[in-house]
């Protein structure tokens, strides 16, 4: 390979060659005429033959003949690849997916699916499978929806669902995200708003050189000086302002912060977080006093700032404000209930809260509730405490403050201790359930000890057979035995996955009387993987596996099983078929 610097020595000598030689008479140029149409004829052809095999000849204006013919190697192949560029989380292999699985799709679907899906709070199953397919690397499809385009949906699923480790593994993996504005501004207003500066600032590495914004440019500026980059930080100012930049009140905030001026203005700007940070760093004497309008990042800086004083628990309208704030993701849930703690109320008060909340005003009456439920020693009463302020949250539509809390709560008591009446209702309100033990019943086949060939991805063939023939024995003698659907379930994933079943074993003619919606077999057919995943996770929405019914988790497994996704598969019958206690 030439280097650059040979290159243009070569092309400076040729030029001082063909200007010595410029002054060959016309005569001999027009003997050469004929010649070098003939050069240029053979040429033609040449290059015609070089394209045909996917090569391109660029021949220098000045060389003629054979020197210095640049040969360029055009792979269609992976141009096509770097126009359709792979951006995700997760190797398509760790759960049995391809590269191709939206190819085949018309994107116009996919958004039309998704668009559905969002507007489902789905269980934790369904949401954690949809980021498990959003997020595998994988083609865009083909049509109507490009790479770029399928990136912001993405991106704006994880700023939706405020998944900001998912979106930091995102960038890190995939630098070309750090050209989308949206997602570092999201991720640096998060941590700004929880006043951690520091990892703010670490995200400014995340941004694109390409990108150029004067919101994440101002943060850069800020972030250089709080580094003690201060020289640096001028440098960068300068520059932005010869780009035509102008905002007086950023500029008067930096030149104090650079110390070029001893004096800032003192009003407080609450536009966007980032001037009300400024305004808040370089005041005297700050003080803010936030209202409905005031933006959800300002009420969350408020918060971790410390910057919140509540002088007067009697002032109903002030502390319904922040409830209210808090119910919309504005406020952080934790001060809430700091607020119900600092509010006075007598033993007499606290020992018969039950009957005492009844007289106090509804936000009175939840901070009375909570502090019962933490000085409380019964458990059974700590309970009972706990679902009696869940209905009053439920009561001014604000239970989403308290989702969290109540889940802390009923993880502080020993499961041991709650009374059997009670367990169920416990756990249903659980963020993550109590942890039980799956109960074999090896005289029901779906709930054998068979199964443990679906809760184990790497389960021995071997093992699985010698468990069935043992469980099968059984099953036979008893002449009452009735071959669930759920039954039917196991021996069709068992026969997929290659498990030798009894020849006498013969469940065929219950499989024919169930069905599968013919659109799904239809994409399945068509290998159209990642859109047969979206609308499961659109069946599936906001139920428990275990809540469905036996005709839907068949036809899921069967489409499951035809496109070989063995451990989506498996994921889902180990909710839907073992009996935990």
């Amino acid at each position: 390979m030439i280097s650059l610097l040979r290159l243009n020595k070569l092309i400076l000598s040729v030029i001082f060659f063909t200007a010595i030689t410029f002054n060959f008479s016309f005569a001999e140029e027009a003997e050469e005429a004929a010649d070098i149409w003939k050069q240029q004829e053979n040429q033609e052809q040449e290059n015609n033959q070089n394209n045909s095999e996917g090569d391109l000849t660029i021949e220098s204006p000045i060389i003629s003949g054979d020197v210095s013919k640049i040969v360029i190697k055009i792979d269609e192949n992976k141009i096509e690849n770097q126009e359709n560029s792979v951006i995700g989380i997760f190797d398509p292999e760790e759960n049995n997916f391809n590269l191709d699985m939206w190819s085949k799709t018309d994107g116009e679907e996919i958004k039309k699916v998704l668009k559905r899906i969002n507007k489902i709070k789905l269980s934790k199953l369904s949401e954690d499978l949809l980021f498990q397919v959003l997020f595998t690397n994988a083609y865009a499809p083909k049509k109507n929806l490009n790479s770029e385009e399928f990136l912001k949906i993405k991106i704006n699923w994880l700023i939706e669902k405020k998944r900001i480790d998912n979106l930091e593994t995102l960038l890190k993996s995939n630098p070309e995200v750090g050209q989308n504005i949206k997602a570092i501004k999201f991720l640096i207003n998060e941590y700004l708003s929880s006043a951690d500066i520091q990892s703010a600032c670490d995200k400014i590495n995340f941004i694109d050189l390409k990108v150029q914004n004067d919101y994440l440019e101002k943060f850069k500026i800020y972030c250089l000086i709080n580094n003690d980059q201060k020289e640096e930080a001028l440098m960068v100012f300068d520059l932005l302002k010869e780009s035509g930049f102008k905002d007086k009140f950023f500029e008067d905030k930096i030149n104090f912060l650079l110390g070029i001026s001893d004096n800032t203005t003192q009003k407080i700007l609450d536009d966007n977080l980032l001037n009300f940070y400024f305004s808040h760093i370089t005041s005297n004497n700050f003080e803010y006093q936030p209202d409905e309008k005031t933006d959800k990042y300002i009420w969350r800086y408020l918060s971790s700032a410390n910057l919140i004083q509540v002088n007067n628990f009697e002032d109903e309208d002030v502390i319904l404000k922040y409830e209210q704030a808090a119910a919309q993701n504005s406020f952080e849930n934790d001060e809430i209930f700091k607020i119900y703690l600092k509010m006075d109320f007598n033993f007499n008060q606290l020992l018969n809260s039950e009957e005492i909340y009844k007289n106090l005003k509804n936000y009175k009456a939840r901070a009375l509730i909570y502090q019962s439920i933490l000085l409380s020693d019964s458990v059974e009463r700590k309970i009972n405490l706990a679902f009696l302020l869940k209905d009053l949250f439920v009561k001014d539509k604000i239970f989403n403050i308290y989702v969290e809390e109540l889940s802390i709560i009923l993880k502080s008591i020993n499961p041991e201790e709650i009374p059997e009446d009670y367990v169920e209702l416990v756990n249903n309100n659980l963020d993550k359930k109590l942890t039980n033990k799956i109960k074999f019943d090896n005289e029901i086949l779906h709930r054998s000890k068979v199964i443990k060939h679906f809760l184990d991805n790497n389960a021995k063939i071997g093992k699985t057979e010698k468990d069935f023939k043992s469980v099968y024995k059984k099953i036979k003698k008893n002449k009452k035995y009735f071959v669930s659907i759920k039954d039917i379930v196991v021996l069709e994933s068992l026969a997929a996955d290659g498990v030798s079943l009894p020849e006498d074993l013969d469940y065929s003619t219950l499989s024919s009387q169930l069905t599968v919606p013919q659109n799904l077999y239809d994409l399945a057919n068509q290998n159209q993987i990642g859109l047969v995943m979206l609308k499961i996770v659109e069946i599936i929405g906001e139920d428990n596996i275990s809540d469905l019914d036996p005709e839907t988790i068949y036809f899921l497994n069967k489409i499951l099983n035809e496109l070989n996704l063995k451990k989506i598969r498996n994921n889902i019958l180990s909710e839907a078929l073992p009996v935990k206690v």
